[in-house]
């Protein structure tokens, strides 16, 4: 009699393929909780804290009072413009040395008054608020 070739049972493939599927579909959702977990708790641990503003009195800003070492108070915010006048740029050009160590405000708003253009480079060299 001649040999008979095996056959499989298509039932326990179709099961084997169910069961392999089922438990990848799972393990998948798990593997998806589990990294969206891991990606908020990285996001919280990644996410900036505010910067402290650093405050200044008079005083202090009055021992910066050169052209080498400018800083001034404009509108309660304290600026060090020691690099801005070291390159020459101030159309005024050494004026703004008189108020190196004082409080600005009124000279920056007055003599002469200051275009929207000089008061959009002030961020640049804002170090701190006034006390």
């Amino acid at each position: 009699m001649p040999k008979q070739k095996k056959t499989s049972n298509p039932m326990i493939s179709l099961n084997t393929v169910v069961v392999v599927f089922v438990s990848f579909v799972i393990g998948f959702g798990l593997g998806a909780k589990v990294m969206q977990t891991q990606t908020k708790s990285a996001e919280k641990m990644t996410e900036p804290s505010p910067t402290p503003v650093t405050e200044y009195t008079l005083e202090e800003i009055a021992k910066h009072n050169t052209k080498a070492d400018c800083w001034q108070a404009i509108d309660g915010t304290v600026y060090d413009f020691t690099s801005y006048i070291a390159s020459d740029e101030h159309p005024g050009g050494g004026a703004m040395i008189k108020d190196c160590g004082t409080d600005a405000s009124e000279n920056f708003a007055n003599k002469p008054p200051h275009s929207e253009y000089a008061r959009s480079l002030l961020p640049d060299y804002e170090i701190g608020k006034l006390k």
